[in-house]
């Protein structure tokens, strides 16, 4: 079983956690570059030309895009062994789970993304309808303090797990086999 649990497992130091988060960013933003050049091959020699595209519309494909094609991406690699993704392979750490680690993983990455989700749904909402309705000031809001609490509880946590980490099972630990 692959649990939180095992005695030999070292919680990282902050450091070593902000440079894993520093490769994971790097890899997102291959991942998200490889999406738009796929989205301007699409647009300029399948479509001929940006077509308008209503505020759900923005919406869906900013959420399957790029949110939900990550979330999977991290939830398998993170979901499977070595149960890491690519920043923590790269420095040496590995996500273990006291209970199922695909569920976990899937529900660690859907909490670990939702700022950025809300994030976009801010911004999309503001740019259709403006930057002062209701939807856009709490999505923003909402986005704001969840990174705030998330960072937040990783630098005061002994055991820097976030919210992911609590409802998924889940810690972050340096891995035994390198």
């Amino acid at each position: 079983m692959h649990s939180i649990y095992q005695k030999a497992a070292e919680v990282p130091g902050i450091k070593l956690r902000f440079k894993a988060l520093f490769f994971d960013w790097l890899f997102i933003l291959v991942c998200l570059a490889v999406v738009a050049i796929l989205n301007f091959i699409i647009t300029f020699f399948i479509l001929d030309g940006i077509p308008q595209y209503t505020a759900v519309q923005a919406q869906l494909i900013a959420t399957f895009c790029s949110v939900v094609p990550i979330i999977l991406i991290f939830s398998y690699m993170e979901g499977r062994a070595p149960y890491a993704s690519f920043g923590k392979r790269r420095t040496g750490l590995k996500v273990v789970y006291r209970g199922n680690p695909a569920a976990g993983s899937l529900i660690r990455n859907t909490m670990k993304f939702l700022p950025w989700q809300f994030g976009h749904m801010s911004t999309i909402s503001g740019i259709y309808d403006g930057f002062d309705t209701p939807f856009y000031i709490t999505f923003y809001a909402l986005s704001m303090i969840l990174v705030i609490v998330y960072i937040g509880m990783v630098l005061v946590r002994k055991d820097h797990r976030h919210p992911g980490d609590i409802l998924a099972g889940s810690t972050v630990v340096k891995a035994l086999e390198q």
